[in-house]
C-alpha cells in the first residue's frame, strides 16, 4: 500500500510549486542591485584607501569580501554606539 497522494493531479503539484517558488523568491530591479554592488565596490575600495593612509577605523574594517567589510563595519560601529 502505498503513501496518500498529496495533490490531486499533475496540475494541482505544479501550482504549488510554483506558489512555493514565488513566496521564497525575491524580485528586483537590476539596475538597483548594480548600483548598490557598485557602491559596496566603492566602499570596500575607500577603506583600503583609508587603511592604507593610516586610518585605525579602516584598519580594523579591512576585508578581502565586500561582505566581510560590511559586517566588520557594523560591528565596529556598533561597538562604538556600547561606548566601548
Amino acid at each position: 500500500m502505498g503513501r496518500l497522494r498529496k495533490y490531486g493531479s499533475d496540475a494541482e503539484r505544479q501550482q504549488a510549486f510554483r506558489t512555493r517558488l514565488e513566496a521564497e523568491t525575491v524580485r528586483v530591479d537590476r539596475a538597483a542591485l548594480d548600483r548598490l554592488h557598485a557602491k559596496l565596490e566603492r566602499l570596500q575600495a575607500a577603506v583600503r584607501g583609508a587603511a592604507a593612509a593610516g586610518d585605525g577605523a579602516a584598519r580594523a574594517c579591512q576585508a578581502v569580501s565586500v561582505e566581510t567589510v560590511v559586517e566588520k563595519l557594523i560591528h565596529y560601529f556598533e561597538e562604538c554606539g556600547r561606548g566601548s
